[in-house]
């Protein structure tokens, strides 16, 4: 479990910047799905995120859930994983999330690769 945090410390650092960069004229973006996330919630999609990365196709969807987790905001979301690159070096893919929480949402779509520990991390441009 604890290789998978550096995948949702990236995913939830880059949907925060976002937010953060436009402060001042954005400020609806405080009600975003993401933005109710609890730790356990982040811990149970960054699991559901690394199985969809793992272990299924493309375009195969996967649904989470942070029901029972204690979150009093209810979260749920669409996972799928597309545009699969493999080489001999290594296997890219792109994580699809679309979440939904307090009648908004809001969509993700991260490039990650698998690095050579077997960990998932998302790509920089």
């Amino acid at each position: 479990m604890r290789k998978q945090l550096p995948f949702l410390a990236s995913v939830v650092l880059a949907g925060c910047l976002i937010t953060a960069s436009h402060a001042a004229n954005l400020r609806f973006l405080n009600d975003t799905p993401m933005t109710y996330l609890k730790p356990k919630d982040k811990t149970s999609l960054v699991a559901a995120v690394d199985s969809v990365l793992t272990n299924k196709g493309d375009g195969e969807e996967q649904q989470w859930t942070n029901e029972g987790l204690g979150n009093s905001v209810a979260i749920q979301a669409e996972l799928s994983a597309a545009d699969t690159v493999k080489t001999d070096a290594r296997i890219c893919r792109r994580i699809h999330i679309a979440l939904h929480a307090k009648g908004q949402d809001q969509t993700l779509s991260i490039p990650a690769c698998k690095t050579a520990e077997g960990n998932w991390a998302v790509q920089k441009k």
